[in-house]
């Protein structure tokens, strides 16, 4: 159970309930609990607001939202302030999302991209936001990873993200100077080089006694003795390729689906966008495919799925009046392949958290962090026969494709 703050009390809720309760009169109850189990969010505390209100005809109603608030450890002060994670996500949900569901709207299209933002009167790190839970939106079950008709709606979605940020450019000029670093950040190198380090050994050990890991395993331990360098050497800003405000985490936890009576999916939101990067859209893309997608889809349909998104990329880009000239397949599929950076940090460290079984030690600190216990942690996640799967397809198919050059 997360410590809750004093500050976050009732008082501070009244403008917003007035904002979103008809009728509201005044507050009967206030709770305020973890929204998200162990591993299942590490970048912001996650929590649930409920509170019960009388309205003016005397009936109660709950209402509910979500809060998200910065870890009050070591960690997030002295170094992960430095990603800018709620100045960004702020600026996402007042200013992106509106600007790009209007784009949209313009053209004839709805489309919706999170859930609303609301304000408190306070002078903390925080972003409130609808409950989604509470419009019967829902996560699927992440260690089950993401089936052919989720891939598809969520690489749609991604598209028209991407080529709404990209036509926005055009349109109002560059994004900030933040948003050109995201989760790997020159600025935060320590914790770079923690992380990396610790990730790549914890599964050089992992893998070593696997049947093809032969294949691989001497390029593993040649990457491992400069992993850190790799990652930040791989980062650097291209400003003369086709570049998109990548969502920087984009897994399958932090997508949510809406189901109509059929079980077929009605709508999808993206959420967490907390590590923006404006770069090539193959930052998302093998993110995306390393982290989220089902096992026996992996290697058979990696280049359908690319090509899936690119023809969706295209409609929305000719859709929105994108002038400059239009990526080609090829051309996506290069900007993928030179994503090594986000794509082996995937592999090493965000894969094994995404299917790892719920467990109390499933912290930020120990994902991140070099530490004896964290080392521990991740490296008894790795023993998880459902990531020694993932391992065993992933790792060889990266090696073919020449990730770890």
């Amino acid at each position: 159970m997360s410590q809750i703050p004093s500050w976050i009390e009732p008082n501070i809720f009244e403008k917003v309930l007035q904002q979103t309760v008809p009728k509201y009169k005044e507050i009967k109850s206030f709770k305020v609990y973890d929204a998200l189990g162990p591993g299942e969010n590490y970048v912001a505390i996650a929590l649930k607001v409920q509170i019960k209100v009388m309205l003016t005809d005397y009936s109660l109603h709950t209402q509910s939202y979500f809060l998200k608030i910065a870890h009050d450890t070591d960690l997030y002060h002295n170094v992960m302030y430095k990603w800018n994670v709620f100045n960004k996500e702020t600026e996402v949900y007042r200013h992106f999302i509106p600007d790009f569901e209007q784009m949209y709207r313009d053209v004839g299209v709805e489309v919706r991209f999170g859930p609303k933002i609301y304000e408190l009167p306070v002078e903390h790190e925080y972003l409130l936001l609808e409950d989604l839970n509470s419009l019967q939106f829902r996560n699927v079950n992440r260690q089950n990873s993401l089936d052919s008709h989720h891939i598809k709606f969520m690489l749609k979605k991604l598209a028209q993200w991407h080529a709404a940020s990209a036509v926005r450019v055009e349109r109002k000029g560059p994004y900030n100077d933040i948003y050109l670093k995201g989760s790997i950040n020159p600025d935060g190198e320590p914790l770079v080089r923690a992380m990396g380090g610790t990730a790549i050994q914890n599964v050089i050990k992992a893998v070593k006694d696997m049947k093809n890991k032969d294949i691989y395993y001497k390029k593993l331990l040649k990457m491992s003795e400069g992993y850190a360098d790799f990652l930040l050497q791989n980062v650097e800003h291209n400003p003369n390729q086709f570049n998109v405000l990548n969502h920087g985490d984009f897994w399958c936890n932090n997508m949510m689906f809406q189901y109509d009576e059929n079980k077929k999916i009605n709508d999808a939101y993206i959420i967490d966008y907390q590590m923006l990067r404006y770069a090539s859209p193959g930052d998302d893309l093998i993110y995306f495919y390393v982290t989220s997608v089902q096992l026996d889809l992996k290697v058979s349909r990696f280049d359908e799925f690319v090509k899936y998104y690119h023809d969706n990329l295209i409609d929305n880009l000719k859709l929105l009046k994108y002038s400059k000239p239009l990526s080609s397949l090829g051309e996506i599929h290069k900007m993928i392949y030179e994503a090594k950076a986000y794509g082996t940090f995937a592999a090493f460290s965000i894969m094994p958290a995404a299917l790892a079984n719920p467990v109390e030690s499933a912290t930020l600190d120990n994902l991140v962090g070099d530490s004896e216990e964290s080392v521990e942690a991740k490296a008894l996640v790795l023993k998880e026969e459902r990531i020694q799967k993932h391992l065993e397809v992933t790792l060889p198919w990266m090696y073919y494709k020449g990730y770890f050059d």
